[in-house]
């Protein structure tokens, strides 16, 4: 049986992966991150074509016992992007688990290992304001239709505002 929160969450058509490695992350690099964005939003067709359809992966930390949010290096990075590029609510897709390691990220009041996080809900509310003005601004910006809008925003609230399943 498939997982309940996903029944009205729309798929993944055209998987994107938003890689972040290990170099980024030691070296804090994230204007290399930020340079492989702009061809997403590069024009309103590739804009809308990405919707939703992005994962956030960290790679080179699979031999690492520690789980990304455990690692402080990790959560500057996302930190910072989360900060400089407030697309991510339009881009990174509702299915996975790529949003709920951006606010873990950016949200922990603490963070007493093994993956868990004690949130700081008001954090958690600034974090999807951010979410939210990037999507007006990208749909605003094009001209996109106000129920796909909607539905986004329902969904983002849904994912990071309802209780675990």
């Amino acid at each position: 049986m498939s997982n309940p929160s996903f029944i009205h969450q729309k798929g993944v058509t055209d998987p994107v992966i938003l890689l972040i490695s290990r170099r980024q992350v030691e070296q804090q690099d994230l204007n290399s991150v930020l340079a492989s964005l702009k061809l997403f939003s590069a024009t309103r067709e590739d804009t809308w074509l990405y919707k939703g359809q992005m994962t956030l992966v960290v790679d080179g930390y699979n031999n690492d016992d520690r789980e990304l949010v455990d690692i402080p290096e990790v959560r500057q990075i996302i930190q910072r992007l989360a900060e400089a590029w407030p697309y991510w609510g339009f881009f990174l897709n509702q299915v996975d688990d790529s949003i709920k390691i951006l606010a873990a990220c950016c949200c922990g009041a603490s963070y007493p290992g093994g993956g868990a996080v004690v949130m700081d809900q008001a954090a958690l509310v600034k974090l999807l304001t951010k979410g939210f003005d990037g999507m007006n601004t990208l749909f605003d910006k094009h001209d996109f239709p106000e129920h796909e809008l909607e539905a986004m925003s329902n969904g983002l609230v849904n994912l990071l505002l309802s209780p675990a399943t």
